[in-house]
């Protein structure tokens, strides 16, 4: 398949490579991670710095409340949610990428209404991972589905194994992209993670030897 073609028609160009690897199979899980996040790194950066703007400013709200939070009420919670609507109306940039970032912050809050773990040390960097999610979810995972047939004849089934395989290696590939992103201020400078080093294993080595 030369590098563009299109096979699967709800995905959008970026992102058949990843797709057509995990219907093959050829590739291992990190393999087909790596190629996924490399196509999330040049989305992310062509969607630009406004999501980092506004994590940053939700990151802010949440931290008023970050040293009473067993105190936090209901009512807290709402209107950190309706500030956060404000700081995305009151955006200048794309409406998707706006939306995207207001579920991310509304996630990270509600997870705080329920008392699961959230990294408050990090507010900034946790609010534009999730927003990373929420592309990655968006773009490609929830688009997945929608076709009747999958290319090399490949079931939906095996893609979802296939997918939850390689999850752990694209979630840390996104939480080193959120950690660039919000130390750089910019997501021009957006680094995979490194690969995995495999030292070959010399059969003569005695492996007892101190």
């Amino acid at each position: 398949m030369p590098d563009g073609d299109i096979i699967h028609s709800r995905l959008r160009r970026l992102y058949q490579k990843p797709y057509k690897w995990l219907c093959e199979g050829t590739a291992t899980s990190d393999e087909c991670a790596r190629a996924l996040l490399e196509k999330l790194k040049q989305d992310i950066q062509a969607k630009g710095d406004l999501p980092i703007v506004l994590s940053q400013a939700m990151a802010d709200s949440v931290a008023q409340i970050s040293n009473h939070l067993e105190e936090a009420r209901e009512g807290d919670f709402a209107r950190l949610s309706m500030e956060f609507e404000v700081l995305a109306q009151k955006a200048d940039g794309r409406p998707d990428l706006k939306e995207l970032t207001l579920r991310a912050g509304k996630g990270l809050l509600n997870d705080l209404r329920n008392g699961r773990e959230v990294d408050m040390t990090h507010l900034s960097e946790a609010i534009y991972g999730r927003y990373i999610h929420e592309v990655y979810e968006s773009e490609f995972k929830e688009r997945i589905p929608l076709t009747s047939e999958h290319h090399a004849g490949v079931i939906q089934r095996t893609l979802e194994r296939r997918i939850e395989a390689m999850q752990s290696s694209v979630d840390s590939g996104i939480q080193k992209f959120a950690q660039n992103a919000i130390r750089n201020q910019s997501v021009a400078k957006l680094s995979l993670p490194r690969r995995p080093s495999r030292k070959a294993i010399d059969l003569n080595e005695d492996l007892l030897a101190v």
